[in-house]
């Protein structure tokens, strides 16, 4: 088979077994994954990082892989003034915790935390002491991560 082939094939495999309510056909799949990923940790590890990154979706509302939290904050214009390992030993001093399940992992209150001092540092500095000034943005990322109504979702907001 041609790779254009083997593509084909695989989506009509994983579209019989999406649209059936057959469980086993789930397990198949699930076991063939297992088998494919095992073989990727052992032979390409940062390929299945990258994967493990994106399958953890599951577990939270809002969430951003490592990669594409670190695009996000790159980008930030004002720049970010938090580097990801500054920002995680900040956390570590105040004593605050890096997600929240099931509402965000620690990659999107990373870059939200960045994204609130980047689009509205020169305001709070107005009211704000240096002092207290990474415990409100914490805060405020958290309002927004955990926002009841759930209108705030950190992927459509940078269009992921």
């Amino acid at each position: 088979m041609t790779q254009e082939e083997m593509k084909k094939e695989f989506t009509a495999l994983y579209d019989m077994m999406a649209n059936s309510n057959k469980v086993e056909n789930m397990h198949v799949f699930g076991q063939v994954h297992k088998e494919m990923m095992d073989w990727f940790i052992n032979n390409k590890s940062e390929l299945a990082q990258e994967w493990l990154d994106k399958l953890e979706s599951i577990k939270w509302k809002n969430y951003l892989t490592p990669k594409e939290a670190d695009t996000i904050v790159t980008n930030m214009d004002p720049k970010a003034p938090w580097g990801f390992d500054q920002w995680k030993q900040a956390m570590k001093q105040n004593e605050f915790a890096l997600c929240e399940d099931p509402d965000y992992n620690m990659y999107a209150l990373w870059a939200v935390m960045n994204m609130i001092i980047s689009d509205s540092g020169s305001t709070l500095n107005k009211y704000i002491d240096g002092d207290n000034m990474f415990k409100v943005v914490y805060d405020l990322a958290v309002d927004k991560l955990t926002d009841k109504d759930g209108v705030f979702n950190i992927r459509k907001y940078f269009s992921l």
